[in-house]
């Protein structure tokens, strides 16, 4: 049973992930919804990702800080075992968001690993 509610969740957290791109929106969208200029994420230049610093500095201030606010996900992909991964790993700033956990776990599988 408690596979079942690990899969559940971890379908969850894709469902989140997803959402924001059903709202035909990418993340960068959304930055701009609310006011976000492309140079405040883009600190390096246009072409060049957000480095999770970059990312931190809105959203919880430490990457500790940030797992503690996805704490009620059964899956937390803020505490991860990969440890403190770049957030453009999962968050496509123009395209829609990806699941890092998914390139080696199998979460339709009760949470094997491929």
């Amino acid at each position: 049973m408690p596979q079942l509610k690990a899969l559940f969740c971890a379908a969850a957290l894709g469902l989140s992930l997803t959402a924001f791109a059903a709202d035909g929106q990418f993340l960068a969208d959304r930055h701009v919804s609310k006011g976000v200029k492309c140079e405040s994420c883009h600190k390096a230049g246009p072409k060049e990702a957000p480095k999770k610093a970059d990312c931190l500095a809105c959203h919880g201030g430490t990457y500790a800080k940030l797992a503690e606010k996805t704490d009620n996900l059964e899956v937390n992909p803020h505490d991860s075992h990969q440890g403190e991964i770049e957030c453009s790993k999962c968050h496509k700033g123009h395209k829609p968001a990806v699941l890092e956990c998914a390139r080696c776990h199998d979460f339709s599988k009760e949470l094997h690993i491929r």
